[in-house]
């Protein structure tokens, strides 16, 4: 028999199914996000923190993001209804431009048509709200590829916990040992690490920094077109 594998810094990984990670990873989304950050930093009478800084924040949801602003504006923790309040502006915010300004990664398209073509099963799983994360796909044309979409609402635990991911692997049929995320940040690692798959890191992302930690991917990629697919010959146990 024989299987896909993803084969990438010269080792190969079964990729019986792919799990993509969204924001940082197929997409440069935080043009959009950064402008929805700015305007419910103007609405909560803050300074708006701009483009950069919203690049070192992203990464864990869009309810930590909007708690790192406040912290940062306040000097202090944001109480629950501050957080909610300025969490609910973002999100009107950011559901009106989803994709404005939000591109591709190169290497991304023609990953999604091959894996396609191959008829490999694919899952985005993000930490963005499960709304949202449709919207971009569908905003970018993205949709078609997924066979399985959560966002961090989707379940009680999201990135670095495994259930997501053990979810999609349920629903797939498809044990942790043939599958494979794709992703860009630690919460992709450990929520991998956790689950029991492989995973292949993008360096591109927003990753908030590896060096000298202990969660560690499998690969870093320079981006996605440095993956190759190959068919490789399992031996039967019959």
């Amino acid at each position: 028999m024989s299987r896909w594998c993803l084969d990438a810094a010269g080792h190969s990984y079964p990729a019986d199914l792919v799990i993509f990670d969204l924001d940082g990873t197929l997409v440069d989304s935080v043009p959009d996000i950064a402008a929805a950050v700015d305007a419910t930093a103007i609405a909560a009478d803050l300074s708006p923190p701009g483009e950069s800084q919203v690049r070192q924040w992203v990464g864990n949801g869009s309810r930590k993001l909007i708690e790192r602003l406040l912290q940062a504006g306040f000097d202090r923790p944001p109480e629950k209804a501050e957080l909610d309040d300025a969490h609910e502006l973002f999100l009107a915010a950011y559901g009106s431009r989803l994709v404005q300004d939000s591109r591709l990664y190169p290497g991304v398209l023609p990953l999604l048509e091959s894996l396609a073509e191959h008829r490999i099963p694919m899952a985005c799983v993000s930490n963005k709200p499960e709304a949202l994360t449709h919207g971009v796909l569908q905003g970018l044309s993205l949709d078609g590829f997924f066979s399985w979409v959560l966002g961090g609402d989707s379940l009680a635990q999201r990135k670095p916990a495994p259930e997501p991911l053990w979810a999609v692997m349920e629903q797939a049929g498809v044990p942790a040992a043939n599958s494979v995320l794709l992703g860009d940040s630690e919460a992709d690692v450990g929520a991998a690490r956790a689950a029991g798959c492989s995973v292949l890191v993008v360096k591109y992302g927003y990753n908030q920094g590896f060096v000298g930690s202990d969660v560690q991917p499998d690969a870093f990629l320079n981006d996605l077109s440095e993956l190759t697919l190959d068919e490789t010959t399992m031996e039967s146990d019959f």
